[in-house]
């Protein structure tokens, strides 16, 4: 394509530009909040389906009576403009309903996982509280299980902080009763999947009605504990659905306004200590829809999506969830569902539209009860998240044609501080392993990831591509502060104010951006050396067995210092011989015999694993690896170097596998 640069420098030229026609380049933000804005997105859709759920399907006009009617019950609880209400709610109905009633008050919703940490309901009180104390909650909104398994142990502290109300919403509220069935069928019929392999077809019977018992005594058991802890409560326990019954006629003034706080998400916390607190307006939501819809990423109108993403996390709650709401799509809400079983969804509901990380999409060609599937019913398929390899979306997109679909795999790039979505991959653009363009009304820049204390960008010169650290600057980025703390640097640029991404990225002369690695990831070896994961990552991923690749660093006894362990995954089975000539070819010929590449980069520990560990938000957990620590199981790999060279290479298994390779360079 025809090179626009003028200054070289990116975030001036904004050569992706000329991928967008010229109504999305200059963009109007209504000057609504956020619930106003997607009834006015909505005119004349008001008998198109916008939710399904178990059973229940929702029109728009329907949708936003819902809406009006919690800002009616939120309104009569004394909720106002500025009060923080706490949600602790998956993807059900309500948690939307009751997010945008409040957004009408002029109120923020605070969304954390819903799901506990562990089986302690004391110690996942705890947690719950300290949280509420930091982000100083006014107001609860929760599901009913979670004020079973995280708020009752809490509630006389909840008390001591003047909050003297719990909202309680249920999974089922919205469920007709074949809804209620076909919930219970999900519960059976993820039980066959576990129970499919060397299972005889009688006692796979009996294992499936037992798990129906089972789930309905621990239905009606909870009901029952439900119903004795709200009598003895110290404080309120409301059900919402009682309130709403009881706030039909009732007013509300609607004092919602544009730049208002309406959000406030939560980082996945994959490769930092603790999720932060993202603080996003009605501002930053208009901004980002109108972006996505302005770069083609939603689907058309009536189609279908499955609504999976989280809405704590900002890309659930705007991208899986908003954009479709404010494009006329059809959400399929599903508040649970076995990770690992992602496939089961597509099975069961056929969408059109799939969202996810790479992770569940490269999976979908390993369900068995796929294999017979017609998926002509994709229409699209995102992810974002994380990076899929080359060969894995060339597998999938081969896979998708056998079962009639001709779906292009999409791929978008984001943060938290952002609504979700910052880059789109489509069309022209959409190149195996990028991430795609800026979108429309989006400046990025590519700054020196050295410099901390300021922003110094970096231009092209020679070379068509250029590496640096992605900085961001568009009406979706949030502030960046809560109750005057900067839980987000901002950063002046040409008049302009960024954000840091801390991702390592290369952008080439049209603007095609591709995504390298967190900055953060990177750490020096016990001699000093300084290993960016993502460089040997990249080479050891070339190898034709190996589907996916995960360095992170280890604390190694025999040198007192941090080594580098690489965790792999491959794309077949293996005999433990053969995993000993695979990391000894990766060792000599992806890394020894490669110019680029140094012999201290070689990791001094492989371990081939079946598969890698996920964060809440179905991310790789980096912090899971790091954190693991050594079984015994690992391939070994003895580099016998000085400064200058390698004089020996041992690469072998513990004493205990019974095998032992001596190699030479």
């Amino acid at each position: 394509m025809e090179n626009l640069n003028e200054t070289g420098y990116p975030h001036i030229d904004r050569p992706w530009m000329k991928f967008y026609a010229k109504d999305a380049q200059n963009l109007y933000l209504p000057k609504l909040n956020l619930t106003d804005y997607l009834k006015t997105k909505n005119l004349g859709r008001g008998n198109k389906i916008a939710e399904t759920y178990y059973g229940n399907e929702f029109t728009y006009d329907e949708f936003f009576s819902k809406v009006d009617l919690a800002s009616k019950v939120l309104s009569q609880l004394g909720i106002k403009k500025g009060d923080r209400i706490l949600s602790l709610n998956p993807n059900i109905p309500e948690a939307a309903i009751l997010w945008l009633g409040a957004t009408q008050l002029g109120a923020v919703t605070d969304f954390i996982d819903p799901r506990p940490d562990t089986m302690d309901v004391v110690a996942n009180g705890k947690k719950v509280l300290e949280l509420i104390k930091a982000e100083k909650i006014d107001h609860i909104i929760a599901l009913d299980k979670c004020y079973l398994a995280m708020l009752k142990p809490i509630e006389n502290d909840l008390k001591e902080l003047g909050i003297d109300k719990i909202i309680l919403t249920s999974a089922t509220d919205s469920m007709n009763i074949e809804g209620k069935i076909d919930y219970l069928k999900d519960v059976v019929e993820y039980n066959m999947i576990k129970n499919s392999k060397n299972v005889s077809e009688s006692v796979k019977k009996l294992k499936n009605y037992e798990a129906l018992l089972l789930k309905l005594k621990a239905m009606a058991n909870e009901d029952i504990l439900l119903e004795n802890f709200i009598a003895t409560s110290p404080i309120q326990v409301l059900k919402y659905s009682n309130l709403a019954k009881e706030c039909n006629y009732v007013s509300f003034e609607n004092n919602g306004k544009f730049d208002d706080e309406n959000y406030i998400g939560h980082t996945s916390g994959t490769s930092g200590n603790r999720p932060k607190p993202i603080v996003l307006t009605n501002k930053n939501a208009i901004s980002t829809l109108e972006q996505t819809i302005a770069a083609k990423v939603p689907a058309s109108i009536g189609d279908t999506s499955l609504h999976v993403l989280p809405f704590f996390a900002p890309f659930g709650a705007y991208d899986n969830y908003l954009l479709n709401i404010a494009a006329g799509v059809n959400n399929i809400d599903v508040p649970e569902f076995e990770i690992s079983e992602f496939g089961y969804l597509v099975k069961k509901y056929h969408p059109n539209v799939i969202m996810g990380t790479p992770a569940w999409l490269a999976a979908l060609p390993h369900y068995d009860y796929l294999i017979n599937e017609d998926l002509s019913c994709l229409k699209k398929l995102i992810y974002g998240g994380d990076a899929m390899s080359a060969k894995d979306e060339e597998n999938l997109v081969k896979w998708l044609k056998t079962k009639g679909c001709n779906a292009v795999i999409e791929k978008g790039y984001g943060m938290s501080e952002f609504c979700g979505c910052g880059t789109f991959a489509r069309s022209e653009f959409n190149k195996l392993e990028t991430i795609g363009i800026p979108l429309p009304d989006t400046y990025m820049a590519i700054v020196d990831p050295n410099v901390e204390d300021k922003l110094v960008p970096l231009k092209f010169g020679e070379n068509d591509r250029l590496y640096g650290e992605l900085a961001i600057s568009s009406d979706a980025v949030t502030k960046g502060i809560l109750d005057g703390n900067i839980i987000v640097p901002h950063y002046e640029l040409d008049n302009r104010s960024y954000i840091r991404t801390r991702d390592l990225v290369e952008m080439d002369k049209d603007g095609i951006i591709y995504h390298q690695a967190r900055k953060d990831r990177s750490f020096a070896r016990f001699d000093g050396y300084k290993i960016k994961p993502f460089e040997i990552e990249k080479v050891i991923k070339e190898h034709e067995f190996v589907q996916n690749a995960i360095l992170v660093e280890y604390f190694d006894d025999k040198q007192r210092g941090l080594m580098p362990i690489c965790h792999i995954v491959l794309n077949k089975e293996v005999s433990e011989e053969e995993k000993l000539q695979i990391v000894r070819d990766i060792v000599y010929n992806k890394i020894i015999s490669n110019p680029t590449m140094s012999s201290r980069q070689i990791p001094s520990r492989f371990k081939i694993r079946n598969s890698f560990p996920i964060t809440k938000n179905s991310k790789i957990d980096i912090n899971y690896l790091k954190n693991e620590g050594l079984d015994g199981s690992e391939i070994i790999v003895d580099v016998n170097e000085t400064n200058l060279a390698v004089d020996d290479i041992k690469i072998y298994v513990n004493d205990h596998i019974k095998r032992k390779i001596r190699e030479k360079k």
